[in-house]
């Protein structure tokens, strides 16, 4: 996924200095709906220099239909089978910075593809921040079955013991997209994924 001129100019405004890889692996954002995956994940291509893959934009563009009407016309096993194709075929190429659902990292043949080949980081919010983030709960199908807090209580709760086998945690809340990114980089600095590069003046 390219970004236009003024959207990479937006990205930067967030990002507070410059960083490069240390690792040749992509690096994997997980975590539930709404946590940030997509939002901190386009800003960190940017800031590493890297491609930008969003699973479920690719599941869409094969499908050339939307992940609720998938959800409608086939179900959630033939979504997730779907999902796991495209995941797999993004880890097969050169590094990037990819952003998957909420449920891929669920996937124990999935999860295992990523853990073998890439660094993944589980972002993580409250199911009250998540939601006031999601919007329109609605276009997300499996929000659509009853009370969406309560789902995206039990979703969490099911899924923390999968999600916890990510090689990072970030805990995010209500701040801004820039603390987000601060504190995101700032781990993986700390992690040695990546290292910020000095400034001439201080070279």
């Amino acid at each position: 996924m390219s970004f236009s001129a003024s959207l990479i100019k937006k990205f930067r405004s967030d990002i507070d200095g410059d960083y490069a890889c240390l690792t040749p692996k992509s690096l994997v954002l997980v975590g539930l709906m709404g946590s940030g995956k997509s939002a901190l994940g386009k800003r960190l291509s940017v800031a590493l220099s890297l491609p930008f893959i969003d699973s479920d934009a690719l599941v869409e563009e094969e499908a050339g239909i939307t992940i609720a009407e998938i959800f409608e016309l086939a179900g959630e096993a033939r979504f997730r089978e779907m999902e796991r194709r495209v995941i797999m075929s993004a880890l097969e190429g050169d590094a990037c910075i990819l952003s998957t659902g909420g449920g891929a990292f669920c996937n124990k043949e999935t999860r295992a593809a990523i853990k073998a080949s890439a660094a993944s980081i589980w972002i993580d919010s409250s199911p009250e921040t998540l939601l006031s983030r999601i919007g329109n709960p609605a276009s997300r199908p499996l929000l659509t079955t009853g009370d969406p807090l309560e789902i995206l209580t039990e979703l969490r709760e099911r899924r923390a013991p999968d999600y916890a086998e990510a090689d990072l945690y970030l805990r995010t809340g209500k701040q801004s997209h820039r603390t987000a990114m601060k504190k995101l980089l700032g781990l993986l600095v700390d992690t040695g994924h990546i290292h910020r590069l000095l400034p001439a003046s201080a070279r």
